[in-house]
């Protein structure tokens, strides 16, 4: 089973408390235990340290559940607010957006939208 690290609660085969940033800064990047780490994220491979997350049941009893990998995702450092078409939204500065140029469709980073682009679905950027 793979997991996002958020909201997670792991233990050892012993049934100690795991710190999840712990085990993430434990690795350096080029271990053989870092299955990837990119723009996305960081993914580890935990399968042979035997650790398990703790699942709650209805009536309350906690299952634990063998962790094989477990990712980390990263956002971006600062933010952008945009308005497209009648919408305001914040998005990461590295969030790709399609752009309409000539008869091409471009990737733009957030960051690098400018007033008057024309998206792919056809709405623009005020």
């Amino acid at each position: 089973m793979g997991l996002l690290k958020e909201n997670l609660f792991l233990i050892n085969s012993k049934g100690e408390e795991i710190e999840v940033d712990d085990l993430f800064n434990s690795f350096d990047d080029d271990s053989d235990r870092v299955l990837a780490n990119d723009e996305i994220g960081v993914i580890l491979y935990t399968a042979d340290l035997d650790l398990f997350s703790l699942d709650v049941t209805s009536n309350g009893r906690l299952i634990p559940k063998k962790v094989n990998q477990i990712s980390r995702s990263r956002f971006g450092a600062s933010m952008v607010r945009l308005q497209i078409g009648g919408k305001i939204a914040s998005y990461s500065a590295d969030t790709i957006f399609h752009v309409q140029q000539d008869d091409y469709v471009i990737k733009v980073r957030a960051d690098k939208i400018k007033t008057g682009m024309i998206l792919s679905t056809g709405e623009k950027v005020y």
